[in-house]
């Protein structure tokens, strides 16, 4: 590979890693971006203890910059000497080797603002550090649990379909942050429900509020039928990719996955497990949908001393009509926020 080759930052420090010649204490194995500045060429470096860098020259008077205040990752300027002499770089350096997914996103970002205007490194990296600390200092959380994978499996399936239409349709992704619905726009809700059972549509509903329509607004589910470890089918890691393709804030879609428990650091465990989508439905939750809401009751709550209700929908014996795909691709275009989408009049 070398770095006029399409390639993404994690490649860079791969194909480092994967050197025959390990640097000794002081060196640095260096990758050449092909981004420059008017102070030379940007690097990707690996150390001698294997901790990755981004190393952004600057001139030799630049004034001195120190940022230790993350523990994971530090910003200081560093002189360093090759073939041509001595050069002034500013040294973006991950500290602790369990960072180097999350420093991989934080460092394309640096690069990216770089791309847009190299003439400020110093608030290139400064900046896009602060909007990382929150990512870097979290301490290692348990992987998720099957359930739980397939969970968020589903809401990155569905994730990825609408970012496809605008990655502004990253802020539809409403319930990592505690909404009461999955996805939620103006005038349109979406609730995400799987189950690995092949040969049944149940689906456990939690609490009076989660099948209750938002304020003048639509509310849709789609249940998803999953098989785990098929022939085919994707993964986590996978779908989490093809949601930073299509372009959406890298630490925002990172802040909402830690959320839910998603570390970036398990990948190659969540890499595991396969998962293939063999049946979905998709539904407005209206009139004859079956469901228990606050208004399920006379007067309109449960009785006193009942509490925390949860209960089972099989969709079986629904007796409302499924949606059709193009009407879930219109729900897709309303959430993703296209002008003139209008997923309230058409999708039914």
């Amino acid at each position: 590979m070398t770095s006029g080759d399409a390639w993404t930052v994690a490649d860079g420090w791969r194909h480092l890693e994967l050197g025959a010649d390990a640097p000794t204490r002081g060196e640095f194995r260096v990758f050449d971006t092909a981004l420059r500045t008017a102070d030379g060429a940007v690097l990707l470096a690996v150390d001698a203890a294997g901790l990755r860098h981004v190393l952004v020259p600057v001139a030799a008077d630049f004034p001195a910059a120190h940022d230790r205040r993350s523990g994971g990752v530090h910003l200081a300027t560093r002189p360093l000497i090759d073939a041509s002499g001595q050069r002034q770089y500013l040294d973006l350096a991950c500290q602790k080797a369990h960072l180097n997914h999350v420093f991989a996103h934080l460092a394309e970002e640096v690069l990216g603002e770089l791309r847009v205007d190299s003439a400020q490194p110093l608030q290139a990296c400064r900046q896009t550090l602060q909007r990382w600390r929150e990512l870097l200092d979290r301490e290692p959380s348990s992987v998720l649990s099957t359930e739980a994978l397939c969970g968020l499996f589903g809401e990155l399936w569905h994730l990825s379909r609408i970012v496809a239409n605008s990655p502004e349709g990253i802020s539809a992704w409403q319930g990592p942050l505690g909404a009461r619905h999955d996805f939620s726009a103006t005038g349109c809700a979406l609730e995400i429900k799987t189950t690995a059972r092949r040969d049944e549509w149940k689906f456990r509903i939690h609490g009076l509020t989660q099948l209750e329509q938002p304020r003048n607004a639509r509310l849709y589910l789609c249940a998803m039928r999953l098989e785990l470890n098929g022939a085919s089918g994707s993964t986590v890691p996978d779908l989490v990719q093809a949601v930073l393709t299509a372009g959406v804030d890298r630490r925002d879609l990172l802040i909402r996955l830690a959320q839910v428990g998603y570390d970036q650091r398990d990948e190659a465990h969540y890499r595991q497990l396969r998962i293939d989508v063999i049946d979905w439905r998709a539904y407005e939750v209206a009139a004859s949908f079956p469901r228990l809401t606050a208004a399920s009751f006379a007067p309109a709550e449960p009785p006193n001393g009942v509490f925390d209700i949860h209960y089972t929908i099989d969709l079986a014996v629904c007796p409302t009509v499924a949606l059709q795909p193009a009407a879930l691709d219109r729900i897709y275009e309303v959430l993703a926020g296209v002008p003139d989408a209008d997923a309230a009049g058409s999708a039914v």
